[in-house]
């Protein structure tokens, strides 16, 4: 008996682990830009979103200023700029047409939606005490006091600073000018993927000028 609960317990862990991590994912815009350009990746995380836990874990950190903060912050990294353009590459498409042709693909999706145990989750979701704790945050007063205090924090401001700062510009015109940023369409584009026939090529030779005769 006593090691089906230690059993039940790990798992409830596992599944908030996995929520929070989750959450973790689609707060951040590096993170959640990058997520979704492998299929198997988008469907783990189809998985964890149609957990329970994941709507528990969402709501409480939604409370948290810290977490607007450091959203805010991360918007700012040009790595966001590059996983966004990925999406334009074909290999990524390419990635996308073979798992809708896969039936893999789909069976996995279905076992992952028709689990039992994650119906059973959502049918004692609401007899579990922990799944109320969001709705006990909000009538907290230090949630308050800390949302006022967040407001009077300038650090919770550099995430507006960088948006003026002369580096960040710097930044996103160098990434913006890198090819390895537009992926295959940024390899056409590259004077440096045809190699010595570039180096060799010469337009003046489509040019026949008339040879001046020699001195007699």
């Amino acid at each position: 008996m006593m090691k089906k609960i230690a059993l039940v317990a790990a798992l409830a862990a596992t599944q908030v682990a996995f929520a929070d991590a989750t959450v973790e994912t689609i707060s951040n815009p590096v993170a959640m830009s990058a997520s979704l350009k492998d299929p198997k990746a988008a469907l783990e995380m189809i998985g964890a979103m149609t957990e329970p836990g994941f709507y528990v874990s969402a709501a409480n950190a939604s409370m948290e200023p810290a977490n607007y903060v450091k959203a805010a912050n991360a918007s700012m990294d040009p790595a966001v700029f590059t996983n966004s353009m990925s999406y334009a590459d074909p290999a990524v498409a390419s990635k996308w047409m073979a798992a809708g042709m896969d039936p893999n693909f789909y069976t996995a999706f279905m076992v992952k939606m028709a689990d039992p145990a994650k119906m059973m989750r959502w049918m004692t979701a609401s007899m579990d005490m922990n799944n109320y704790q969001p709705a006990m945050n909000a009538m907290n007063p230090a949630l308050f006091t800390k949302w006022m205090g967040a407001s009077m924090d300038m650090k919770n401001y550099e995430g507006f600073l960088k948006m003026a700062d002369v580096n960040t510009a710097g930044k996103y015109a160098a990434v913006a000018a890198d090819p390895k940023t537009y992926g295959t369409f940024g390899t056409f584009a590259d004077p440096k993927t045809y190699g010595a026939a570039t180096a060799a090529f010469n337009p003046m030779s489509f040019f026949q000028f008339p040879v001046a005769p020699a001195a007699k």
